[in-house]
């Protein structure tokens, strides 16, 4: 039996038995058309005397591939296949080649970068924005510390009580560093007025020039109550690092019960 190309009409000699019931793939040597050929494509053979038959190759079978829900083969033939999957082939061995090196190289790195990166990845720095919180975080932690430790910095670093000042912040402690020495407590009658001299002398201990707050002077009975109390300047405005001023207060019409007297310091009122 012979059967046709659809495109070419290239015929062919083919058994019968070979085509199945449900029809065969076939593939066309000379112009490549594939094709689906059932038994009711051959046609029989009409023998023509004295012209020999141009012989032409057999077409060739084609595998059967699944065929799609329309009934209609893949777009992609067998042919095409092959190259895709070295391809993907490639890739595989490429991406297995990568993470042995990756592994290679983790293992390789120091201790301390894998606590460095261990410890970014718990604390999410390496996650975009993160950062900008934690020195928020930073800062706020650094501004406490600056206030609660405000006057142990300025007696080590005396300047900084200006940058405090600034800001309104008192960084010194009121009469720090000065001290009464020699103070003398006298009761005394004048034009038939009770009054209570005290007087001594104000030390400056620190190392730098010091700003005379108020003397505070507060009166008090046996029992340590508090009686009387009053503010007095300082004699100067300010005392030199080392130096030494007297000081005199008198106080008119003390109480009769005042037993104890205490000398602090206020600070001026800004």
């Amino acid at each position: 039996m012979l059967l046709y190309c659809p495109q070419c009409n290239t015929g062919y000699e083919i058994e019968p038995n070979l085509i199945p019931e449900k029809g065969k793939k076939m593939r066309c040597a000379k112009c490549g058309k594939i094709w689906r050929c059932t038994r009711e494509d051959l046609q029989a053979e009409q023998v023509q005397p004295n012209v020999e038959p141009e012989e032409t190759p057999a077409p060739q079978v084609e595998e059967e591939t699944p065929k799609t829900e329309d009934n209609t083969p893949p777009e992609n033939e067998s042919a095409e296949q092959a190259p895709a999957h070295t391809e993907m082939q490639d890739i595989f061995a490429r991406l297995s080649t990568q993470t042995k090196d990756l592994f290679q190289q983790e293992q390789n790195r120091p201790a301390y970068e894998k606590i460095w990166v261990k410890l970014k990845h718990t604390m999410g720095l390496d996650r975009p924005g993160t950062l900008k919180y934690y020195l928020l975080l930073l800062v706020a932690i650094a501004a406490l510390v600056l206030f609660a430790f405000r006057y142990e910095i300025v007696r080590v670093l005396p300047v900084a009580e200006k940058v405090y000042s600034a800001i309104g912040v008192e960084s010194r402690v009121v009469g720090e560093g000065l001290e009464f020495q020699n103070v003398i407590r006298n009761e005394y009658e004048e034009d038939y007025v009770r009054k209570l001299e005290i007087k001594g002398y104000i030390v400056n201990t620190n190392l730098q020039k010091v700003a005379m707050p108020l003397i505070h002077v507060e009166i008090m009975d046996k029992d340590t109550n508090l009686l009387q109390a009053i503010d007095d300047e300082a004699p100067i405005a300010e005392l030199d690092a080392g130096e030494k001023q007297m000081f005199r207060i008198v106080i008119t019409q003390p109480s009769a019960l005042s037993k104890y007297v205490l000398l602090t310091f206020t600070p001026k009122e800004k």
